[in-house]
């Protein structure tokens, strides 16, 4: 199997285990293990490989564990964007993993509004870039939105989510939105945010959870209309094909009939000369017969 063969397989699994997937992520590391022997500094499979270290690094209930296979994945994104820094795939890879992390012990949402950032200026650069890779350029803005808010820039996330709220057309999307602007006001435009264990602070990140729930909800709703529309032109250009070979079969049969319908008239044309000059031969024979009994 060639690179991108066995790459495509890992993207298939990464996406498995990013929804909580356990075997995903350890069949995954495996095969990426082997990509990287194979390939390696590939920095596609370095940014997958890394990715993933910070999925393991999710599902391990050790802190120490936790924490070291999640620096070591990091280390693996940040090896990979700067032999890289102008592939959006793996400016993604990196962003989005980061954006996973809390805050207050890694310190890396200033990493994911660098990456979104990158990414969302080759969008406007080039339309439909983000989603040739499949990345959803609403979800992508509102969590760079969100990364703002983390590090207490409200001013910026005020404006991503105001944009974002002008742009987007889905009811249920644009209530989140109002719900998560409404909760910036009155605060000053950039605030300390200080990070403890509060039951305040505890509250806030349950919150933010089910805000997370609620746009994963709403990106799956909309990846599903997306597909229901897709399915359907499809079922449209099959029918445009099915009449378009339907004319094309009724075009070809009527071009080799009409040959044979000019044969046809050639023939029946050619019957009635015959018939008429028959019935001309025979009144000529009664006129005959009649003019020499009349001498008699």
């Amino acid at each position: 199997m060639t690179f991108d063969e066995r790459l495509d397989k890992i993207k298939s699994l990464y996406k498995e285990g990013a929804k909580g997937n356990l075997i995903a992520v350890q069949e995954s590391n495996q095969l990426l293990e082997r990509l990287r022997l194979d390939y390696p500094d590939h920095p596609h499979a370095e940014a997958y490989h890394g990715s993933i270290f910070l999925l393991i690094a999710r599902d391990k209930t050790n802190p120490l564990e936790r924490l070291k296979w999640a620096k070591n994945g990091l280390k693996l994104l940040d090896k990979a964007v700067a032999a890289a820094p102008n592939d959006s795939r793996v400016r993604y890879l990196r962003g989005r993993s980061a954006y996973r992390l809390p805050e207050k012990y890694f310190q890396r949402t200033r990493t994911v509004i660098e990456d979104y950032s990158f990414l969302i200026d080759q969008e406007l650069l080039q339309e439909g870039h983000l989603g040739a890779m499949g990345i959803d350029y609403s979800i992508l803005s509102y969590e760079i939105g969100e990364a703002y808010r983390r590090i207490g820039r409200n001013e910026d996330a005020a404006k991503c989510w105001t944009k974002l709220e002008q742009q987007t057309q889905d009811p249920e999307f644009r209530l989140l939105l109002r719900q998560k602007l409404q909760s910036l006001e009155g605060k000053p435009a950039t605030e300390h945010i200080q990070a403890n264990d509060s039951p305040k602070s505890i509250l806030i990140g349950k919150a933010a959870r089910a805000t997370g729930n609620v746009l994963l909800k709403w990106a799956e709703k909309k990846k599903e209309a997306l597909r229901e529309h897709h399915k359907m032109e499809e079922e449209k250009k099959k029918e445009a094909r099915r009449e378009h070979h339907k004319m094309e079969e009724e075009r070809k049969r009527e071009a080799r009939r009409r040959p044979h319908r000019r044969e046809e008239e050639r023939r029946r044309e050619a019957r009635h000369r015959r018939h008429r000059r028959e019935e001309e031969r025979k009144r000529g024979a009664r006129r005959r017969r009649h003019r020499r009994h009349v001498r008699r």
